[in-house]
């Protein structure tokens, strides 16, 4: 299949080299193609976006937000500009539901289809086939992006939540619990720095408890204070409880949200588990 992959941050670079070595016809762009990461191997590089979707049958986003993927989509060489009529986008990028709803209506009337396409798990997930996607727009269209999106999870999920709109809602969901655990890890690990327990005594009782889960994928990064070239972003999931806190504010959620925000400010680029590092 041609495929086009317009954005390749950690996640997009991840997606492309997936496509690649599945056999699909994979053609990039990125706004800063210095930055572009990752083995691009077998993966040809177009000046923008428009170019990038000229001649593919399905376009990938993965930027950061909303803006970022109006513009990738709808700018004067975005995608609209150099797709043929009825071009499936799949757009992984993480949005508000609403946001998602606006920008499927506009690319619909660009005579281009849409698809929401935000995922659960981050370039180890991907590189795994054990990501798992949510999907949000006609049945039609989710049925046809499978061989895309098998790329990335021939052993992970897919699920199809509705229509557009429901499944950035359902991410936003996920990602509130993460952002309140890495929260809760944050403050725990400094619990026992006040207390003067050992780090590795705290690091086994938290791997042991009700978000184990999470300890358990960062232990080594928590273990060595390591929190350069970042699975997932405390940027990224600053942004995501923004959104998520938009919709439903509670005294939690604001909390961790103002948590995330201020760390992101120092660091964005850091993994999350950079709010569990000592001191």
């Amino acid at each position: 299949m041609r495929v086009a992959v317009c954005g390749l941050g950690r996640m997009g670079a991840a997606f492309a080299a997936a496509l690649a070595a599945r056999g699909h016809a994979v053609t990039a762009w990125n706004r800063t193609p210095r930055e572009a990461r990752g083995d691009l191997t077998g993966v040809r590089l177009a000046g923008n976006p428009a170019e990038a979707a000229r001649d593919a049958e399905a376009v990938v986003v993965a930027v950061f937000d909303g803006p970022a993927a109006a513009s990738v989509l709808l700018g004067p060489d975005g995608i609209a500009a150099g797709a043929a009529p009825g071009t499936l986008v799949v757009n992984a990028t993480t949005l508000a539901p609403e946001e998602s709803r606006v920008l499927a209506a506009e690319a619909v009337a660009a005579g281009l289809r849409y698809l929401e396409a935000p995922v659960l798990g981050s370039v180890p997930a991907v590189r795994a086939g054990t990501l798992r996607v949510l999907t949000g727009g006609a049945e039609q269209d989710a049925r046809e992006a499978e061989p895309v999106l098998r790329a990335w999870t021939h052993a992970g999920s897919r699920r199809h939540t509705g229509p557009v709109g429901s499944a950035t809602a359902l991410k936003l969901v996920a990602n509130l619990g993460l952002g309140l655990a890495v929260a809760a890890l944050h403050d725990s690990v400094r619990l026992g720095e006040a207390l003067g327990l050992a780090r590795a005594d705290v690091l086994d009782a938290l791997e042991g408890g009700a978000f184990g889960g999470l300890v358990a994928r960062k232990r080594s990064r928590l273990r060595e204070d390591a929190y350069g070239e970042a699975d997932f972003t405390v940027a990224a999931l600053a942004k995501d409880l923004a959104l998520a806190t938009a919709a439903y504010s509670s005294a939690l959620g604001d909390a961790a949200t103002g948590l995330l925000t201020r760390a992101a400010r120092t660091d964005g680029s850091l993994d999350v588990a950079a709010l569990g590092r000592s001191g």
